[in-house]
């Protein structure tokens, strides 16, 4: 297994369009504000990449009209599917559900803020052919509050001290080959530490996984539901009966 550091590559509209299928699954709560400008982003973004593509919503349960946006934007748009969870489950558990009901090739996500700009999507795609995990990775976080940044640092060096993983960003955007991850019996719930998991095996059982450096970008509108004390707790709880289970049973 080779962890590697690659330099960015062009921009998307630089690079020349390749036959590979793509799934974009968006997981969402309360994003009316974010959903309509997020998904035709991502959609002129993915079609000038393959003329392959799925963009998964899932509407995680929301209490404004997010729901109902997602349902007109796929009624418009073929290339638009919707998953409505009939009360919140959270960000990783959406997640895991839309990867799940994914059928393309490669698998990516992002939240419907964008912190990953659809533009950036064709830098990751010259490694496909040469990973079975492909990793964004910030260059830097000052976007964060001084409460993410901290609740970071410490999820950060917890996942040091427990796992030594060769990955430095495991809590951001990640490309994932399908064959993989749906092989893959999840068992951590919690919202930090799904990705982690998802990436520490990759590492562990000797898949191929890279890092692209890329730009961290700020939400404009809507609330953020990162760095919740109770998703603090939930994500350590699943941080340690995890370590535990893979030092009982191994990591296969």
């Amino acid at each position: 297994m080779s962890t590697e550091s690659r330099p960015s590559e062009p921009l998307t509209e630089d690079l020349p369009q390749r036959h590979i299928s793509l799934s974009l699954v968006m997981p969402g709560l309360n994003e009316e504000e974010n959903i309509q400008q997020a998904v035709r982003r991502a959609a002129i973004a993915l079609e000038r990449l393959t003329d392959e593509f799925e963009i998964i919503v899932i509407n995680d349960g929301s209490t404004d009209r997010t729901g109902a946006l997602a349902d007109a934007i796929a009624a418009r748009d073929r290339r638009v599917r919707v998953l409505h969870n009939e009360r919140n489950m959270n960000y990783a558990v959406s997640l895991c559900r839309g990867m799940n009901a994914a059928r393309g090739d490669w698998i990516l996500h992002d939240g419907m803020d964008l912190p990953l700009d659809p533009e950036d999507i064709g830098k990751f795609i010259p490694y496909f052919d040469d990973a079975d995990v492909v990793i964004a990775r910030r260059f830097s976080r000052s976007a964060h509050s001084r409460w993410r940044k901290l609740t970071s640092w410490t999820n950060n060096l917890l996942l040091r001290v427990f796992f030594a993983p060769k990955t430095s960003d495991l809590n951001f955007v990640q490309f994932y080959r399908r064959s993989f991850v749906q092989s893959l019996n999840i068992i951590s719930t919690s919202p930090a530490f799904v990705t982690p998991e998802i990436i520490l095996r990759a590492e562990k059982t000797g898949k191929r996984v890279c890092e692209v450096t890329v730009e961290f970008r700020k939400r404009e509108v809507g609330k953020a539901h990162f760095g919740r004390f109770h998703d603090i707790v939930w994500t350590l709880r699943d941080l340690l009966r995890f370590r535990i289970i893979t030092w009982l049973r191994g990591w296969d």
